[in-house]
């Protein structure tokens, strides 16, 4: 009875009390490179107050954007302004969306990722066309099309598998392959 009351409390302890490991510390301005606080400029007043963990992802995004082209660089500017642009119900609802879409399974994510590829490489007329016919849905429209779609993706996905894909299906090699 004795251990078993010791047992209890050594778990109740490790339980309530504070962790034994350190936690991360803040880093000095002056740590920081000179093209780290150049890219981290807009921050510096600041710096000091930011959680170690929110200086960890500025330092990665700092480094990333050394890496960056010229083109990458205004690409990502223009993208940034779109954001600022938008109000705060729309940043949360964006977020949202990427959280539930890196919660998918790799395949699935790949899966949206080619589709999206497929249809920004359209021409501007046909996705404007797509984009106005699928607008122009009712819900249970849209529901019957994503259901059709998926129905359709398994037959070509169990034609690829017994081999006997039609042409132009994506699966079918070529003569000179």
């Amino acid at each position: 009875m004795r251990i078993k009351r010791r047992c209890l409390l050594a778990i109740l302890a490790t339980l309530v009390a504070p962790p034994v490991w350190p936690a991360a510390e803040t880093i000095p301005w002056s740590a920081l490179s000179a093209q780290e606080r150049e890219v981290l400029g807009p921050f510096q007043d600041r710096w000091e107050t930011l959680s170690p963990e929110r200086q960890q992802r500025l330092r990665r995004g700092a480094a990333r954007w050394r890496n960056l082209d010229e083109a990458q660089r205004q690409q990502f500017e223009q993208r940034y302004e779109k954001w600022k642009a938008l109000t705060p119900q729309q940043r949360q609802e964006i977020r949202r969306h990427f959280q539930r879409f890196r919660a998918l399974p790799p395949s699935e994510q790949q899966r949206i990722l080619s589709a999206r590829k497929r249809f920004r490489n359209l021409p501007p007329a046909e996705r404007q066309r797509l984009l106005e016919k699928f607008r122009d849905m009712t819900p249970e429209q849209r529901q019957r099309l994503q259901r059709e779609l998926r129905r359709k993706r398994r037959q070509r996905l169990e034609r690829l598998r017994r081999g006997n894909a039609p042409p132009g299906a994506g699966g079918q090699q070529s003569q000179s392959e």
